[in-house]
């Protein structure tokens, strides 16, 4: 895109993005991290308006980090992706949401550096119990992960993977159900 344009487009942005631009310089420390995971150009001002006014998983991130009664008021400026639901007390610095539509993250807690893809469902089970996700942890398209279950840091849930078992740390699952077919950067095949 040619530069002119592109400093043209962020200008009209920047206007309604206002709002947008003095809550994340309040809140500039937690959604930082986050920001990272989306731009090239790293952390700061004109970071952050580029990726809002192109990437609405990013804004979803971004409206949960301002929390629900700060965010209600600038909502209808800059919609959320409207299939992306997150209902978790709290989620570490550094998450990454890649296309997501059709996602579900319903856990008692993510850590940090988690990173995850579309069609992903981290959800309760028949006892309204939710997992708890560790650091470091990538879960790729149609995973689902369910009930009171603890995924470990430096995880990675595989495409497809259905999860109803605890993961140790540093392992690679999947499959339906899912098993650890890497263990510490060995391959296996451990039934959870």
């Amino acid at each position: 895109m040619n530069p002119y344009t592109q400093a043209a487009l962020l200008t009209a942005s920047t206007l309604r993005m206002l709002p947008h631009i003095a809550l994340y310089l309040l809140h500039r420390r937690q959604i930082d991290a986050d920001l990272e995971k989306y731009s090239a150009d790293g952390r700061g001002l004109r970071a952050f308006i580029k990726v809002a006014t192109r990437q609405r998983v990013f804004r979803n991130l971004f409206y949960y980090r301002l929390g629900e009664y700060r965010s209600a008021f600038i909502k209808w400026m800059l919609p959320p992706e409207p299939t992306l639901t997150i209902w978790c007390p709290e989620i570490g610095p550094g998450a990454h949401f890649e296309h997501n539509y059709a996602t579900y993250l319903n856990a008692e807690r993510i850590g940090s550096d988690f990173y995850c893809l579309q069609l992903v469902t981290l959800g309760n089970d028949a006892q309204m119990r939710r997992p708890t996700i560790g650091n470091h942890v990538s879960i790729y398209t149609g995973a689902t992960v369910f009930g009171g279950i603890t995924i470990g840091d430096n995880v990675v849930i595989g495409a497809g993977s259905v999860v109803r078992r605890s993961v140790p740390a540093n392992c690679t699952v999947a499959g339906n159900p899912a098993v650890i077919v890497r263990r510490d950067g060995q391959k296996t095949h451990i039934p959870l």
